[in-house]
């Protein structure tokens, strides 16, 4: 199977599995009170569902998976693949951080506390910044540096989204089209792996706008924010 095949297969059964199982996470979610609901500050004047970052998590582990199984990753190294599965654990477990915190209001440092801890693990497994690119200037190696830059990427990054994630369609939109950017430039540059990452991530984002767009009828709560978050920067 041409390898390009898989990116598309990855996109299309991240889409589907988001479309299909969000009117699934309205109903769960409305049933169990696990809602957003307006205030003063707030523009949406209904309650409104805050864990479809359920859906998105769904989409791009299924679409992973799938494509994992269909033979899209026996072409990288082992060394690769296990830092693939390292990134997919780290994304797993910031998923879960942000689950927790939606269901019950997890303080903001344990939070922190958490994420720091999962992204040292992930680069202690070879997800990591080795260097940084100088314009005219070369490569700087960060040496011991590495540790506590990676962890201020990958942590700083899932919570940017998070913090975004305040106007309709605006968290997703932003990881929807960085995604897309990463797959095109991951394909450029022969990276297979990233790319299927990203096409599952980009799947699962712009699938999820067609409930999010304003007026949005679920919003993707901590848990999608750090899991697309994470994703993006790993």
């Amino acid at each position: 199977m041409p390898v390009e095949l898989y990116h598309l297969i990855a996109f299309l059964i991240s889409v589907t599995v988001v479309l299909w199982t969000i009117p699934d996470v309205k109903t769960v979610g409305l049933k169990f009170g696990i809602v957003d609901r307006p205030n003063a500050r707030k523009i949406h004047k209904d309650p409104v569902v805050r864990v479809g970052g359920v859906s998105i998590f769904a989409g791009t582990i299924v679409a992973l998976l799938i494509v994992w199984r269909l033979g899209a990753f026996t072409t990288i190294p082992a060394s690769k693949q296990l830092e693939v599965g390292s990134m997919i654990c780290g994304s797993i477990l910031f998923f879960c951080i942000g689950f927790a915190d939606d269901l019950l209001s997890l303080t903001p440092i344990s939070r922190l506390i958490m994420q720091i801890t999962v992204a040292s693990g992930c680069w202690l497994t070879g997800v990591k910044i080795d260097f940084l690119s100088v314009p005219f200037d070369g490569l700087i190696h960060l040496s011991w540096l590495s540790l506590p830059i990676t962890v201020i990427w990958l942590v700083g990054m899932a919570n940017a989204i998070n913090w975004i994630d305040g106007v309709d369609g605006l968290a997703a939109g932003v990881s929807g089209i960085a995604a897309v950017v990463m797959l095109i430039v991951t394909l450029f540059m022969k990276q297979p792996a990233a790319a299927l990452i990203a096409a599952s991530l980009a799947g699962a984002a712009l699938g999820f706008l067609r409930y999010n767009f304003n007026p949005a009828q679920i919003f993707m709560g901590d848990g999608g924010a750090y899991f697309m978050g994470f994703t993006l920067a790993g």
